[in-house]
């Protein structure tokens, strides 16, 4: 079999619509990262925007704020991993190659 006869039988809008249902299924999705054990947690949805930060306030807050900055990074990006991560267990076997924007 040619490549040719692969690429007749293909079928486009199939491709589409499956990549539209992963697609609204991950807008859906929503994880939440933490640094300094729980201290900071940061909610973010599947397009990786922030929905939440949460914070348990205390003197570190007013005392130490590049330390406090660097949490709220850390839990942000522990969030992304933690989306990265479900998205591939979720659509894995479906992303075929795809897989490697997400940084698998």
């Amino acid at each position: 079999m040619s490549p040719f006869d692969l690429l007749k039988n293909f079928n486009i809008n199939s491709l589409k619509e499956k990549a539209d249902e992963m697609k609204s299924k991950i807008e859906t999705y929503e994880v939440t990262g933490e640094a300094g054990g729980g201290f900071v947690k940061v909610k973010i949805n599947g397009k990786f925007n922030i929905l939440d930060i949460a914070y348990e306030n205390n003197k570190y807050i007013t005392e130490d704020l590049e330390t406090f900055k660097d949490l709220i990074i850390c839990a942000q990006n522990d969030a992304c991993e933690k989306m990265k991560n479900k998205i591939q267990n979720d659509f894995g076997s479906s992303l075929g190659d795809f897989s490697s924007i997400l940084g698998k």
